[in-house]
Parts: structure tokens; sequence; C-alpha cells
């Protein structure tokens, strides 16, 4: 990074008033802080690293960076060099000394950990307790599971590569594996090429390897190519399923008019995902100029793009529940067993271009599973936004990720519904006074009827009573 890009994230932070999952500010005039390893930390952990800037301070308080110089900073790059000899992997900074507005600074851009040495932690407190994340804008201590998943997602132990448990070759179908070399012959103008699929191309693709001088299949491989579109067959897969639901109503608790429990191949899985939820979705009639069409409820792309990624990026090593799909009235809900790969957030979840599932992923994209390739996400918005729907909510937590796409009557939503609705969003709840600084100048009653339309359309639900009332999203 040069110091114009520096330069220039540091202008942001200061216009906006708040560091960002990319840069950090700290004091430095006393020296080095003492928990600076945190930020080392949680930014080698990050998709493409981040900035360290010493000479300024993030005040909370008055929500703003606060720019205050420094003249110690051959000190500060001698501690930091000391502190990162410290850490698991020895990262290899860049220091730049840099002068804005009129202050001197150090900006000290932390590079992403090499993937097969993550978690980068701090030796001295050792793990999970010295691993660090970057969680929007700021430092967050990872958990014993995130940093177990972490060490999971390393090169080394990538699952899908792994040896399928109890498989042979002979159990893969290979006129599938050679249609796609043939299809992908075409596409690179290869035609006269031997299609034949020798271990030598299985190996290549990571459909086999040679383990321990035992050639057999990958995981990857085998829930794409398994004879007879069947992996679930051989018990180790058995749970590898998509469990879909048709709900009457609105919640769980309402009758179930329509389920399926989808095994098969990966590629056959994503199809009858997708089929699913069409056929329990609404179509309607529209006319452009002098032309009449019909169209889903849901644009088609989003939800392809959104059950595509549910199978791509799952967390396989868990087998003890499913992936599921659950259409209501007035939304669907996509989510997976595992929580977004470490590094991945919902802040940075557009621009994150991470797969735990790299042969899964390569051999689906190959397949056309992946319309364009590491802009998944951006469709989804794109074409929400076409339909006039509001943004797809993403939630993660320690155990789940769960896509919501949320319909046409949930999307009627005024100016300020919408601005409550985006706070609940990224900070998860809201007070009614909290709401009248957000839409300064409307009045308490105004604000309560939003407040109570909200509720009707159960998007949100009240906590307390009396003063002490506050808002959560119902999702």
């Amino acid at each position: 990074m040069d110091d114009q890009n520096i330069l220039k994230l540091i202008e942001l932070a200061v216009k906006y008033r708040s560091e960002t999952d990319q840069i950090e500010f700290k004091d430095g005039r006393g020296g080095l802080p003492r928990s600076a390893w945190k930020t080392i930390s949680s930014f080698s952990q990050k998709p493409g690293g981040g900035v360290i800037v010493f000479g300024g301070i993030d005040d909370k308080a008055n929500k703003k960076i606060v720019l205050v110089g420094l003249n110690n900073i051959a000190e500060i790059q001698e501690k930091f060099s000391d502190m990162n000899a410290k850490m698991s992997f020895t990262i290899r900074p860049e220091y730049h000394i840099l002068e804005y507005d009129n202050k001197n600074l150090l900006a000290i851009v932390v590079p992403e950990c090499p993937e097969q040495f993550k978690p980068c932690y701090y030796k001295p407190v050792g793990l999970p307790h010295g691993a660090y994340i970057r969680d929007g804008n700021t430092d967050r201590r990872m958990t014993e599971e995130e940093v177990r998943r972490l060490i999971a997602l390393s090169k080394k132990l990538k699952i899908d590569r792994l040896k399928a448990k109890d498989v042979e070759l002979e159990d893969l179908e290979l006129g599938k594996i050679t249609e796609l070399l043939i299809k992908s012959g075409k596409q690179t103008n290869r035609v006269d090429v031997d299609h034949s699929p020798t271990f030598k191309v299985l190996k290549n693709l990571g459909i086999a390897d040679d383990f321990n001088g035992a050639k057999a299949p990958t995981l990857g491989g085998f829930l794409i190519f398994a004879k007879d579109n069947n992996p679930q067959s051989f018990q180790a897969f058995s749970r590898y399923i998509i469990r879909c639901v048709r709900y009457k109503g609105f919640t769980v608790s309402s009758d179930i008019i329509d389920k399926i429990d989808i095994g098969g191949t990966l590629d056959y899985q994503i199809d009858e995902m997708q089929k699913f939820i069409l056929r329990n979705i609404k179509k309607s009639a529209h006319v452009v100029g002098a032309k009449r069409f019909e169209r889903y409820e849901y644009p088609e792309k989003a939800i392809r793009e959104i059950v595509a990624n549910a199978v791509i990026h799952r967390d396989y090593q868990i087998t003890e529940t499913y992936a599921q799909v659950n259409v209501f009235g007035d939304r669907i809900e996509v989510f997976n067993p595992g929580c977004l790969p470490p590094g991945v957030t919902i802040e940075n979840i557009k621009d994150a271009q991470v797969s735990r599932n790299e042969v899964i992923a390569t051999i689906l994209k190959d397949m056309g599973y992946l319309e364009e390739y590491g802009r998944g996400i951006d469709i989804v918005f794109n074409k929400m936004a076409e339909w006039n729907l509001m943004k797809p909510i993403f939630k993660n937590t320690a155990n789940s990720f769960k896509v919501i796409l949320l319909g046409k009557e949930l999307s009627k939503l005024n100016e300020r519904q919408i601005k409550i609705w985006d706070h609940l969003i990224e900070k998860k709840r809201i007070t009614a006074k909290e709401c009248e600084k957000l839409l300064e100048g409307t009045p308490r009653p105004t604000i309560n009827r939003d407040l109570k339309i909200m509720q009707d359309m159960n998007l949100i639900h009240p906590i307390g009573e009396s003063v002490s009332t506050y808002y959560q999203l119902n999702f």
C-alpha cells in the first residue's frame, strides 16, 4: 500500500469520524501501547490486512478522529518490531512516515498472515486469548470455536481437500467428470486435448489425491462427482442434505404446506433448492411498454446466488445438523451450520473473497454455478434493489450463518422507518429516544407510530417497559 492510499484512508476516517475495518488509530506519544498486539493479530487475520496509524486518537466520546502528531517515530518503530517478533508468525510490516494536517504520523501496514499460519496470535498470551479478529472498527478476541475453525481452514487442513471417508476412486462418476473437462476445453479453445479423467487430471482439479500412498477422492470431489448422484448412500455423508420447508404463515409455528429433504451431489442440491423456492413463492404479471411478462416476487438471480453460496461455503466439518431453507409468507431464510470464515464479517462480506472450500468453489464455478466469481453478494444486493425490495439481512453467530430475503410486504417502509431499520441492522437495538436523535425534528408521536407500524409488520419487537423500552429485530 502506498502513501497516497494510506492518506486517503486517514482522510475518510477523519471525514466520517470513525475508525474502520481497514484502519486503526493509536496515540503513541507515551510510547507503543502495550495492547497494540491485539490490532496486529486482528489485521493479520483479515483478508488484505490493515493499517495502524500512530499519532491519532479515536475520540469515541465526541465521535471524531483527533490527530495529535508523533515526535518519537523511531522509538515506536523499534518497539513495534520487538512486539511483532513475539507474534506466532512474524509478519513483514511496511513503515510509512507521513504528514497530514501539519502533523507527523507513523502508518504501519500490517499484511495478512499466510493462511497456513493462521491464527496469528501473541505468544506471551497464547491461544485462544492471544488471537484477535477485526470486527467492524474494533478488535475482538476470537472465541475458542473461531480459533479451532481458523486452524482447520489452513491450506494444509482444507476440509474439502481431505480424503473422503470410506470412498474409493471407483465411487466417482467418471462420465460426469469427462463432461466437465470437455466443457472446460471448449471454453478455453482446447478442443483437441485428451479429456480422459486420468488420476493426474483428478489430482490437478482437487477431485482426488494421493493420501499416504492410497489414491482416493477428496471430500469436495466426491460430494460433486459421487456415482449415482448419491454421496448420502455412504454413512459419513448422510447428513449432507438440505432441509426445505414452506410455512403457511410467518413463523415456524404455522402450518407446513410443503417440505422436502434434498440430497444428491452439490450441483443437484443447488438446482433442487432453487426449484423448491420458486414453486413456493408468488408470481405476478408486469407490463413494460407494450409487453406483458410474469416474474417471481423475488429475483431469481438473487435466489440462485444465495442457494449456491449456501452449498459452496457450508462448513462441511459439521455433520450433526442440516443446512436449511425456510420459505414464509413474507420472507425467505437460508441458513448453514457454522459461522462465517474468520476474517469475514457482516461489514466486509461484500468485499471479502474468502472461501473455506476452494475445491468445491472452483469446480462449481467451472460448472456454471457462480455467475460472476467473487461478486455473488453484489448481485444479490443489486437484484433486490431492482425489485424495490429491502437489502438482504445477514446474521452470523458462533454456530450458524443466515441470509434473509425480505418480500414485498416487508419492504413497504417510509424513509423514517428505513432509517430505523438500517440502524437496527447495524446496532441490533434502538430506543425511542435514539430514534429522536436519528430522525432529528420528527415529533415523538410520529416516531411512536412508525415503531408501532414496524411491530405490526412483524419486523421488530419491544423489550422492557416504559422509559427502559428498546426494540430489536425479529429476524
